[in-house]
């Protein structure tokens, strides 16, 4: 290695660092600020508290009425994630294995869907209309059609690569149908199941958008929306707010850590093979 590739790798070494502090310093000053008294929180640095204040957390827990919404939370991801997995796979199944001109025309519709934004009041008065609007069964119909169009993709992506030979030869022992896609060719879509779930569960749990337009009860709040609303009530406390914030948070950051692997794996096979 030359001098001129030795300066260069400790160039890009360097811009690496500055970039992972420039992430980092703002999650790791949160987390430390959840752990002050009011007056040093509101400093906002990332000086340790001279006090440890573990009862931030507790405090929050019960004012910011928690419990309530990460259960909301969790049923409506849950159920979205569900749809959007079965929905998804069986549709990339069928438009991938029927080669009809109604299918092309299905999976550009489905390419444009990436693309499109979602209207929000046109979405508002079709809930209204089916008795859905308020309910939190309406986010999750939204959060499917929402992330269908992606999670198509990838799986058709996985699809291509099952040769139509099993199909032929599932049909032979009396698979068809639905049963042929789900004791045959579902097991094979592994990789792209665990992508596109844990992708998902990311992606709804830390919306706040569509709840704030479709939820009208505090009843049915998600977390992203509880906090929010605490920190209307205690914007001047900011070592509240940010243990909210980390409570909030700790979910899908396992979620993360736990299932990063499948998500690299998973985007990574979805391109080479698609």
């Amino acid at each position: 290695m030359n001098k001129l590739e030795s300066r260069k790798n400790w160039l890009i070494g360097a811009l690496l660092w500055i970039n992972s502090i420039v992430f980092v310093y703002p999650i790791l000053m949160v987390v430390i600020t959840s752990f002050k008294k009011k007056t040093e929180a509101n400093m906002l640095s990332v000086a340790l508290p001279t006090e440890w204040h573990f009862e931030n957390y507790a405090h929050v827990w019960e004012e910011a009425k928690i419990g309530q919404s990460f259960l909301n939370s969790l049923q409506i991801t849950l159920l979205s994630v569900i749809l959007i997995l079965v929905f998804a796979s069986t549709l990339s199944f069928a438009l991938v294995r029927r080669k009809t001109r109604g299918c092309r025309m299905i999976s550009r519709l489905i390419s444009f869907g990436i693309i499109a934004p979602i209207a929000i009041l046109p979405t508002t008065q079709l809930l209204r209309a089916l008795g859905l609007y308020g309910e939190k069964i309406s986010l999750v119909f939204v959060y499917a059609a929402i992330y269908l169009p992606f999670s198509v993709m990838l799986y058709s992506s996985f699809v291509k690569t099952i040769p139509t030979e099993l199909d032929e030869a599932g049909v032979i022992d009396g698979a068809v149908g639905f049963r042929l896609f789900g004791r045959i060719i579902f097991p094979l879509l592994r990789p792209a199941t665990m992508t596109v779930g844990v992708l998902a569960f990311m992606w709804v749990w830390n919306d706040f958008q569509y709840p704030l337009y479709l939820l009208n009860s505090s009843t049915k709040w998600t977390l992203p929306l509880s906090v929010y609303s605490f920190y209307g009530q205690y914007s001047r406390s900011w070592n509240l707010v940010c243990a909210d914030m980390v409570i909030t948070s700790i979910p899908v950051v396992l979620m993360y850590i736990f299932t990063q692997k499948y998500i690299v794996s998973g985007m990574t096979a979805g391109a080479v093979k698609g």
